[in-house]
């Protein structure tokens, strides 16, 4: 852009360094990889490092990548809390639909969410526009580049956005309740720190690295050579040797020419036990770690699997889950509690990640526990198969089922007593069918002509 230079306007990187007016730099686009000119971001190693630079170094751009598509490949949803305890999905709402399946016309879910988090990995804060449409307040959420955006806190404590347009150059003010913001690690609050700005010397130092390494090899793996010269030669001389040199030698593709030299003049070549003795090899595998260190997460997910081992490779990736995963997904869900649900919804609604997928075993280890779940009564057969992406059975899907033999410890500890018997209770008797009648009653008289007999045979004997 071109700006008139009687505007006033003062030119200032985002940690308030380097500041200078329109008449003293002409400034077209504003991106911090634009401030390399100034000096501002240049490392102990030379190399000048920002967000879109910062990407070139691979640990970085892993750590970005597996966070953001770690997080994105999570059903996130809006839900409901139940008064009775529990929770469900809250399909009927918009934001659902906003949340859980098109946040804009052009992105999808996934996209979305590993666009603004890979943006405040990069920036330390992502935001998007809130956009109402037919299906409400939250038809869609557009995404606006975190460094065309300057956050202000007023004195009511709430915050004003000045976001200034890519064609126009204008500079449009938000109000708080407008955009949606996702913050990282913060010392004021609302405006997250930049991570490239923390990891400067850790990603220069890579990148320092790296070009060295593609300097060594783009030289045929050949260091650098010393010419003397018994004789005096002018410095002009000096030069056009050293440039015919180097356009004849220098480069993998001509390595090994034949050189001619002037007379008098004896090569000395450097030794390449030098990049030995720094710790070449050794120096850039450690910079991998330094950079998962900050983001916390696991080498082994940076490819770097020289301290794994069968038995630990797993612990790692729980500690993955538990200590950098779920930090983000609490800092989105929080974030949409504020900027969207909060707006329009009650607090029973609140927005959730799905993260158990993330940490289910093989096979084997999850036969082993839903089959714990289900004796438990924990799990139904449906939910079971639901988490397997199963449909549900027809019948008898919905029950759950628990073994005989389990009661509660207090039941053990004071069993209940035993109900009294009534011995004067009347004996209930049982309905007696016809054929049953008759043979009872043959029975009877049978019984009855017995007894006749017994009496005449004793009058007899007397």
């Amino acid at each position: 852009m071109d700006v008139a230079e009687d505007s006033g306007l003062t030119i200032t990187d985002r940690r308030g360094e380097y500041a200078a007016t329109v008449d003293q730099w002409k400034v077209h686009e504003f991106r911090s990889a634009e401030w390399a000119f100034v000096g501002a971001n240049k490392t102990p190693s030379g190399v000048r490092v920002t967000p879109e630079t910062a990407l070139k170094c691979s640990a970085f751009i892993a750590c970005v990548r597996v966070i953001s598509e770690t997080l994105a490949s999570c059903p996130l949803n809006l839900v409901e809390e139940m008064a009775g305890g529990g929770k469900r999905y809250a399909t009927e709402q918009p934001l659902y639909r906003t949340l859980s399946r098109r946040p804009n016309s052009w992105q999808t879910r996934f996209e979305f969410v590993e666009t603004m988090t890979a943006l405040c990995c990069m920036y330390g804060t992502s935001f998007a526009l809130r956009v109402p449409g037919r299906n409400g307040a939250y038809d869609q959420l557009v995404p606006l580049h975190p460094s065309r955006i300057t956050v202000k806190q007023n004195d009511d404590y709430s915050l004003t956005y000045l976001y200034r347009q890519p064609v126009t150059e204008q500079q449009v003010p938000y109000r708080q309740e407008d955009l949606f913001r996702l913050s990282y690690l913060s010392t004021d609050g609302f405006t997250g720190l930049q991570p490239p700005s923390m990891l400067r010397d850790a990603i220069g130092l890579a990148q320092a690295l790296e070009q060295h390494a593609g300097a060594f090899f783009g030289n045929g793996a050949r260091p650098g050579v010393i010419f003397t010269n018994d004789n005096a030669m002018p410095q002009e001389a000096i030069e056009r040797a050293r440039e015919q040199w180097e356009r004849m030698h220098r480069g993998a593709d001509r390595a090994f020419r034949t050189a001619f030299l002037p007379q008098g003049t004896k090569p000395v070549e450097i030794s390449s036990s030098s990049n030995e003795q720094a710790q070449f090899l050794e120096s850039r595998q450690y910079q991998i770690i330094d950079v998962a260190r900050y983001f916390r997460v696991s080498p082994h997910l940076l490819q770097d699997l020289t301290r794994a081992t069968y038995s630990n490779i797993e612990q790692n990736g729980i500690d993955f889950l538990t200590h950098c995963i779920q930090p983000w997904a609490q800092r989105w869900a929080g974030a949409i509690g504020r900027d969207l649900i909060s707006l329009t919804l009650p607090d029973t609604f609140c927005a959730d990640f799905d993260l158990r997928k993330l940490s289910m075993g093989d096979s084997a280890a999850r036969t082993t526990y839903y089959r714990e779940m289900l004796n438990l009564g924990a799990m139904t057969i449906d939910e079971i198969r639901a988490m397997e992406g199963l449909n549900p059975v027809e019948n008898g899907g919905e029950a759950r089922f628990m073994q005989l033999n389990m009661t509660t410890v207090d039941r053990i500890i004071n069993p209940p007593a035993a109900a009294p018997a009534d011995e004067f209770a009347p004996v209930p008797t049982q309905p007696v069918a016809e054929d049953e009648e008759s043979s009872v009653d043959s029975s009877a008289g049978m019984d009855e002509v017995d007894e006749s007999e017994q009496a005449e045979m004793l009058q007899e004997d007397n």
